[in-house]
């Protein structure tokens, strides 16, 4: 229930969402004075919203900043969260912009830094004909083809949000002697994830990839123009703010 409850809040709290409740207030009303704040509102929402430089900002705040690990510092596992990474049409797999949570950690391995990849993560979907699997499979052959060992990858596949990511790692990983744990996912998501993870008991070294921030850049086109893109970086990080709101509400971080 709470995983669906949660899908359902987040959609109604969405930035478009929110501009949408502006227009429907603005022809709803009939005070002038009502109509014009609501459409005044609604425009300055869009604006931020779309705004490169504003949205960037906020990236940087909430965002774990880069890592670089210590000469000689080895992890027994690297856990990586799925999550959006691949997409399935027809016979074919495609790669999103997510794959960097991927690719990091295989990275890392060749360079002797983490011992073993444990890839967690089910399907995210409401749907219970959703493949809960099909994602771990296709990074765990990502990971295969690179030339990592089928040994060294381990695969958890139920779960379905970050509170289940945390808790069926951990019961992956007291069956093994793994203990020094870095945990590998889109920085903007690194918050939640860390929170849940030792919430669970499990200490990890936070390791964020697939950024949204860069450094700040003050032209015209940053500050001043509308940016499509930009607003889906908009509400990608504003439904993490809010899942993290809601985790925290919950007891999971």
């Amino acid at each position: 229930m709470f995983f669906v409850l949660s899908k359902l809040f987040f959609y109604l709290l969405m930035p478009v969402t929110i501009a949408f409740y502006g227009l429907i207030y603005a022809l709803w009303t009939r005070s002038p004075r009502r109509k014009q704040r609501a459409v005044v509102f609604t425009a300055v929402w869009l604006f931020a919203c779309s705004n490169p430089f504003l949205v960037n900002e906020l990236a940087r705040v909430w965002e774990y900043q880069p890592v670089v690990l210590r000469q000689g510092e080895v992890f027994d596992v690297a856990v990586v969260l799925t999550g959006g990474t691949v997409e399935k049409r027809g016979d074919k797999t495609y790669y999103s912009k997510t794959v960097d949570r991927i690719l990091q950690p295989l990275l890392l391995y060749k360079e002797g830094k983490v011992r073993k990849i444990l890839i967690s993560g089910g399907s995210g979907l409401v749907s219970t004909q959703a493949d809960s699997l099909y994602e771990g499979r296709a990074l765990a052959d990502l990971l295969r083809i690179s030339g990592v060992p089928p040994e060294d990858i381990l695969l958890e596949g139920r779960s379905r949000n970050t509170h289940e990511n945390a808790l069926f790692t951990k019961q992956v990983l007291t069956r093994t002697p793994y203990r020094k744990v870095l945990l590998v996912t889109s920085a903007f998501h690194m918050r939640r994830a860390v929170g849940c993870f030792r919430k669970e008991g499990i200490e990890v070294r936070p390791y964020p990839a697939d950024f949204f921030s860069t450094d700040p850049e003050l032209t015209v086109d940053q500050v001043l123009m509308p940016h499509e893109q930009t607003f889906h970086e908009s509400y990608i990080i504003a439904r993490e703010i809010l899942g993290y709101l809601v985790y925290r509400l919950a007891g999971y971080v």
